[in-house]
């Protein structure tokens, strides 16, 4: 194998940037495209050597491939990638790894049948200060969880639901938490861990008809007994990079988008600064650059390369759908909802 041949489903927004990031990344090489509306097509462009198909399905049975990215909307990602898998193909899945939580649990658990390189894309973890904070509070150099807080004060403007109705869905994903907080949500989850309980309230502030929220909190507790607390929003113009905070019995960081702007921990040097390249999305979901998907894309590659699992799983997809689901599930019964009572793996 000289090169990776990939087959991208969806080349709107978020695939264009899937499109660029695959093109930079060595040893990587779109090859098909599938899907895609006449406006989105119109706008992707056609790149050196890529076939393009209807759809999804037809690519995946016809095209010459070694692995598939699935840049659908957020509620349809499931069907794309079970295909995928079944054909024996390595998968990219976009965030989230589904919507509903028995399709995320389906995808994990045919990943580990397959034996194949899967990943759900949360690329902040790759983040150089991410990285370095992470391997530090995991080996105990920053003392022990106390509080995490994430805040994801956006905003999304009417023109941005009305160019793609499924945005307006809750049904779809299309809420704050699951289309622009699940990033945020995914670092809590990995820098300190499994939640036990989550209480949350979530609204539609803005009154949009589809019932997706655009204000949603979170007060969750770790099974480590530390305590976090995530809001996310995109009715918050004009929007604010996401905020990031974590406190130990030894002190505090916190972080703005990539930007360590507090850092009170005695004897403890500064994390590694973050590429400058990278972008937030506080008041658009088009800022975001590219690097963030070429670290992961040249992740996926070496994986596949070096047959070993990719550094971000469906595992790990899965983990932060079944968060959410129970985030939802509190806000609708206005109760607390421990994670023993949301469907696992």
């Amino acid at each position: 194998m000289t090169a990776i041949k990939v087959g991208l489903v969806g080349p709107g927004t978020i695939g264009r940037v899937h499109r660029d990031a695959i093109a930079a990344a060595e040893g990587v090489e779109l090859t098909a495209v599938a899907g895609g509306t006449a406006e989105e097509l119109a706008a992707f462009g056609t790149p050196a050597n890529v076939q393009f198909f209807a759809d999804a399905s037809t690519m995946i049975d016809d095209a010459d491939l070694d692995a598939v990215v699935i840049a659908t909307p957020s509620g349809s990602h499931y069907a794309p990638a079970r295909a995928a898998l079944d054909k024996g193909l390595h998968v990219v899945v976009e965030k989230p790894l589904a919507v509903d939580l028995e399709e995320a649990i389906d995808l994990y658990h045919r990943s580990l049948a397959a034996d194949l390189v899967c990943s759900t894309m949360s690329q902040r973890r790759l983040e150089a200060q991410h990285q370095d904070i992470h391997r530090r509070l995991h080996a105990g150099e920053l003392g022990r969880p106390i509080a995490i807080e994430g805040q994801v004060y956006w905003h999304r403007a009417d023109a941005y639901y009305d160019e793609k109705p499924w945005r307006k869905l809750d049904a779809q994903g299309g809420g704050s938490l699951f289309n622009q907080g699940i990033h945020t949500l995914d670092l809590m989850l990995w820098l300190f861990g499994p939640v036990a309980s989550v209480t949350a309230e979530a609204t539609n502030m803005a009154g949009r008809a589809g019932g997706s929220e655009d204000f949603c909190q979170a007060l969750l507790v770790f099974e480590n007994g530390a305590r976090g607390t995530l809001i996310t929003s995109t009715t918050t113009p004009p929007g604010r990079p996401a905020a990031l905070m974590l406190f130990t019995d030894q002190g505090h960081v916190a972080l703005n988008h990539t930007d360590v702007v507090d850092w009170s921990f005695p004897d403890q040097p500064l994390p590694a600064a973050a590429d400058s390249s990278i972008k937030s999305g506080a008041g658009s979901q088009v800022s975001i650059g590219i690097r963030g998907h070429v670290d992961q894309w040249e992740d996926v590659r070496d994986a596949i390369f070096d047959k070993r699992p990719a550094r971000i799983t469906f595992r790990d997809g899965l983990e932060a759908v079944r968060v959410i689901t129970a985030i939802y599930r509190s806000a609708e019964t206005g109760r607390r909802v421990a994670m023993n009572e949301i469907g696992d793996a």
